[in-house]
């Protein structure tokens, strides 16, 4: 018997599709009319057609035609069903002229249709003020109504034809498509399915363009899919809204979609390739003479893409080298998106080896079809076994002390320009100047140094601003003057009869240096004053103390025996501007930091020399640093020395790029203010007490700025609006930005502002706001929201200690960038603090606990229930046991019940899928014995209801025949819950209760984001809601279930895959507008 449910469904459909054939042949007539006013008998077809649309809409019986359409119009009233179809049908027709025909005479039909209008389109004619007025004046607005609408949807005819621009008119599309009143105008022309057609093709294209990997040709192929459903759905209701704007847009978009089509085999190759050329290609030399080491070695790969390769998996094979052994000789690297990656090889040193040689096969898929295979020969180098440890450690060979003799290097060009107009006759004095600790002292002694090795004659007297400062200028200059005299006197021959006095002048020095170039005329003497910009202000600003005192030294400076090298910093441009005429005979040497262009060469020897023979420096380190320092010289050793101390503790003679970004961060954390205060303390020229409060309202600043960094804005809006309530005037960032600028500190880039010195940049954020907020002395610059997120800033030095605890994620190491990056998808930074909690509670399993694990569950469950079996040779194999798991072949199941049984020295012909399972158990004959056991291993058992319902399923299968033959059903889970425990155990005894599941690690609370009881790891129960209140968050975006299967909310985390269990933020990507990048993404296959 036939259902009537499915008959009524099919004779509905028949109608739907016979009222849309008909409505699509009023169109075609109506789009053969002329615009404007046409002939009775020109509209005589389409009057027809209006009248077969009329009488299918509304169940008219009888023959009727265009020439009887008043009398249709009557039979309308009378209808029981379609009057609000009808009624927008005489609208859009009553927008050609003479289609419907009525005129001043048809007084009756105008009422009637305008009657018919009111009572089923009252919102469309509200809408267009079609009130109030005479009918004829009313039947005029009516006829406008078409065109008017129309035009709300010209958008979607002029969509631009890139996928990309299309997509920055999804808001307008979306606007014109949701408009109430207009989408009840057409949902006659079967608009609301060609509505959500639309929007979903939007998604679609939204979708395909954030695409990656093997998701690139599945979101390309569900977009042809919609394409083609779109159009197979205009086809089907042809109307003027599908010809004048659906269609036109679905025709942009489908050519845009073949030709990605046409161009994907092009598009969406990839060539992976090693970095280094072979053979030695790894990222470096490697200790392979410390035997009994385990050693993580990285070799550096690149995919050329331009697409992601698929499947990445590389083979390693190392020949008979027994020196060594490679724990994982096969490396699953999942999808690999275009760019550098790296995999990391785990070694263990048996005995000592100059080196490993080794073959790798890399195999990976194309995202359209072929599969690419290469193979390349490596050698691993090692390191030099001869570095004498002890010796290097007692050594400090990046000294932050001013460098003499041979630990000065550099500067060769500057050092030669100076010495050479002191070479000179007569001797030309020189004034050095420069931001403090840039090397401006260690200049002026080489200077002095290469004079006396070049001519016996020179003698060169080096004086800090500490050695003759006093209480007051008048001291000071006396205390300057009785140095000069006393240093000079010890070269006069026999004795200097006159006594000096230095209380107002040093022109007793002119006198003592006219008396030695008489009677030791070949006798040269410079003198070095140190830190000359820190002078009492009374000693360059005018005055007759200043006047005399530069007047001295320019007399002195003009004596053929005698020259200054005056060294200072940036407060030197105020002692010039104030005494200049008086110096216009020094010439100016600024010291700035290592140019890259013209001193390279010199900063690569300042950081390779001081270890020279001993530890290797990589030229991607070397760059690394100077970026880091912008080559500023005091920073460069600062960093070279953390980085070198690091490598001497760890015994490893190569410095790579790593080694920088990793040092770097616990370098941070050891800098105090003192490292950095010349940025804000130097060139500021006023007294003391205004010199302060200038230095307060810097550090005030360089504080908001922090905070802005934080926050990745860097805008001059950006910090007024940061710097609110901080005592800093909005009139006053501009002009000590400028200031900054002017020094160098600071520079901009497209309206935004960065340090020169990106060490000082990652310090601020890190670590110098708390610490530049203490210097503010007692400065009320922080509220109490921003005082906690000045707590709560996730620090580098926090994440590195993170990253270094965590074991491989598919062979590569998740780095503190990445860990960085996915916190800073969500900007606020309270909530960065609850996600770094979060990571810090993972539970991240390595490949050795799994090894552990299995041997330790075979021993308790498999070996305790049937016994031990006896092995003659190391190469025997237990075969009395079955092995499966409950997903498919190549899923994370059938890896480890691989790793179970290699583990436990079982043949692997004893693992078989489900199928091939069942097929066992129910063949089992003399010819086929049966196994003394089914082992099932899993990894994770969360809730147990994906476990429990395979493991029932296949019990329903073979549960009987099991029980029947007394054979075990022994189930082995890595890592599980007490629930999940329990759920298959029930399972289990249910069928036999000689069934058993291992579980060998049970979950803590700790590994639970949000515990049904308690606050777990969290401080309080406040925290943990506001904790869990963000995963739902974020995690209703990314994923159908916010908090992971079952909403349990793990924090687990294995060597080749994260559970679905887990929080989906850290497993679930996510492309469009909100993307998502997690942590430990899982393998698409």
């Amino acid at each position: 018997m036939i259902n009537d449910e499915f008959v009524d469904e099919k004779n509905s459909d028949l109608g739907a599709g016979e009222r849309a054939f008909l409505i699509a042949k009023l169109e075609s007539e109506i789009e053969l009319l002329a615009e404007g006013e046409n002939s009775s008998a020109a509209c005589e077809p389409a009057r027809n057609a209006l009248v077969e649309v009329v009488k299918n809409i509304c169940a008219i019986s009888g023959s009727y035609t265009g020439a009887n359409f008043e009398r249709v119009l009557g039979k309308v009233e009378l209808a029981t069903q379609g009057h609000s179809e009808v009624a927008i049908i005489f609208i859009r027709c009553l927008s050609v002229d003479g289609l419907i025909p009525i005129d001043e005479t048809q007084n009756i039909m105008i009422r009637k249709l305008i009657t018919l209008c009111e009572n089923y389109t009252p919102a469309i004619l509200k809408i267009f003020k079609v009130d109030r007025q005479q009918n004829h004046e009313k039947i005029n607005l009516i006829k406008k109504i078409h065109s008017a609408i129309c035009v709300n949807y010209n958008p979607l005819a002029q969509v631009p034809n890139n996928l990309k621009e299309f997509l920055t008119q999804k808001e307008t599309i979306l606007k014109c498509l949701k408009h109430k009143v207009y989408q009840s105008y057409l949902e006659v022309y079967n608009f609301i399915p060609i509505r959500s057609k639309i929007e979903a093709l939007i998604e679609a294209v939204e979708s395909h363009l954030s695409s990656e990997g093997a998701d690139y040709k599945t979101s390309l192929e569900e977009l042809e899919r919609i394409v083609s459903e779109l159009s197979f759905l205009l086809d089907e209701s042809k109307s003027f809204f599908t010809k004048k704007y659906a269609t036109p847009l679905l025709t942009k978009i489908k050519n845009e979609v073949d030709s990605i089509r046409e161009n994907s085999s092009e598009m969406s190759g990839a060539v992976i390739e090693l970095k280094r050329q072979p053979p030695n290609s790894a990222e470096k030399r490697y200790p392979l003479h410390q035997k009994d080491k385990e050693l993580k070695i990285i070799i550096p790969f690149i995919n050329k893409g331009p697409s992601t390769a698929l499947d990445v998996d590389i083979e390693i094979d190392c020949g008979g080298d027994e020196n060594i052994i490679i724990a994982n000789e096969k490396i699953k690297c999942g999808d690999v998106r275009p760019g550098e990656f790296a995999v990391c090889l785990e070694a263990h040193i048996i005995e000592p080896a100059k080196k490993l040689e080794l073959t790798l096969a890399i195999n990976w898929k194309e995202i359209f079809g072929s599969e690419n295979s290469q193979i390349y020969d490596m050698c691993i180098e090692g390191q030099n076994e001869k570095v004498d440890w002890n010796e290097l450690e007692k050594l400090e060979p990046y000294s932050l002390e001013v460098a003499e003799g041979d630990m000065f290097v550099g500067r060769k060009a500057k050092v030669s320009n100076i010495v050479n107009k002191l070479l000179k006759t007569p001797m030309t004095s020189t004034y050095v100047t420069g931001q403090k600790r840039i090397g401006k002292t260690s200049l002026a002694k080489a200077v002095a140094n290469n004079l006396e090795i070049e001519n016996n004659d020179f003698h060169s007297l080096y004086l800090e601003y500490g050695e003759y400062c006093s209480t007051s200028p008048q001291k000071t200059l006396q205390s300057l003057g009785v140095n000069i005299f006393n240093f000079l006197h010890d070269f006069f021959p026999g004795t200097y009869q006159q006594t000096p006095d230095f209380s107002e002048s040093l022109a007793d020095l002119n006198m003592m240096a006219r008396s030695l170039e008489s009677k030791s005329p070949q006798k040269r003497f410079i003198i070095i004053l140190d830190e000359f910009d820190e002078i009492h202000p009374e000693m360059y600003r005018s005055g007759p103390l200043a006047e005399t005192f530069f007047a001295n030294l320019r007399t002195l400076a003009a004596r053929k025996n005698l020259a200054f090298i005056l060294v200072g910093g940036e407060k030197m441009p105020f002692i010039i501007g104030a005494q200049g005429d008086q110096l216009n005979k020094f010439s100016r040497e600024s010291l700035d930091y290592f140019s890259r262009s013209s001193e390279w060469d010199e900063y690569i020897d300042l950081i390779k020399k001081p270890v020279d023979g001993k530890i290797n420096w990589d030229d991607a380190a070397i760059n690394a640093i100077f970026n880091l320092t912008h080559g500023h010289p005091y920073y460069t050793k600062l960093l070279c020395s953390k980085i070198v101390n690091a490598s001497i503790k760890e015994r490893d003679t190569e410095i790579i790029v790593s080694d920088v970004s990793k040092d770097m961060v616990f370098l941070l954390s050891e800098l105090d203010t003192n490292a950095f205060a010349h940025l804000w303390k130097d060139g500021i020229n006023f007294e003391r007490e205004k010199t302060e409060v200038i230095e307060l309202k810097r550090l005030r600043l360089l504080v908001s700025i922090g905070r802005c960094i934080r926050e990745n804005s860097r805008t001059l809006e950006d910090i007024e609006k940061n710097i609110n309530g901080s005592q800093l005037l909005n009139q006053e960032i501009a002009p000590h930005l400028s200031d900054f600028q002017r020094r160098e500190i600071i520079y901009e880039k497209n309206k935004e502002f960065y340090f020169t010195i990106p060490l000082f940049e990652n310090w601020l954020k890190e670590f110098g706001v708390n610490k530049l907020i203490t210097s503010t002395l007692g400065d009320e610059l922080e509220e109490g929201i921003k005082r906690a997120e000045d707590e709560a800033h996730v620090t580098s030095v926090e994440i590195q200690k993170l990253v270094e605890k965590w074991p491989l994620y598919r062979s590569q190491r998740v780095d503190g960038e990445r860990i960085r990056a996915w916190l800073e998808q969500v900007p606020d930074i309270l909530s960065q603090r609850l996600m770094f909690k979060l990571l810090n509670n993972l539970r991240f399993i390595a490949p050795l606990e799994i090894d552990s694990f299995l041997k330790d569950a075979h021993s308790k469950i498999v070996r305790d229930t049937i016994g031990i079996t006896t092995m003659i040779k190391r190469s025997d194999r237990r075969t009395d046991i079955l092995i499966t798991s409950c997903d498919g072949i190549g899923k994370s199941g059938t890896q480890y019940a691989r790793m179970y049984a290699k583990t436990n020295s079982i043949s692997t012909s004893c693992i078989v899928d489900l199928n091939s399972l069942i097929k066992k158990i129910t063949s089992i004959d003399l010819e086929n014995p049966a196994p003394k056991a089914i082992v099932l291993v899993d990894d994770v058992v969360g809730s147990g209801e994906t476990l429990s319902k395979g493991i029932e399923g296949l019990l329903n299968s073979i549960g009987s025949h099991l029980k029947d033959l007394k054979i075990p059903l022994l189930v082995i889970a890595l890592i599980g819950t007490e629930e999940g425990e329990e759920k298959v155990n029930n399972i289990l005894k249910q069928h036999s209760v000689i069934n058993k599941i291992h579980v060998s690690e049970m979950l803590e609370n700790t590994s639970i984001a949000f515990p049904k009881e308690g606050f777990g790891f969290w401080e309080d129960l406040d925290e943990m809601h506001r904790a869990k209140a963000l995963a739902l968050k974020l995690g209703t975006k990314i994923y159908k279930k916010p908090l992971g299967f079952n909403e349990q909310g793990l924090l687990l985390v294995l060597p080749e895959t994260c559970p679905n269990n887990s929080l989906p933020i850290l497993f679930q990507s996510k492309a469009g507008k909100e993307p998502w990048k997690p942590l430990f993404e899982r393998p698409a296959s």
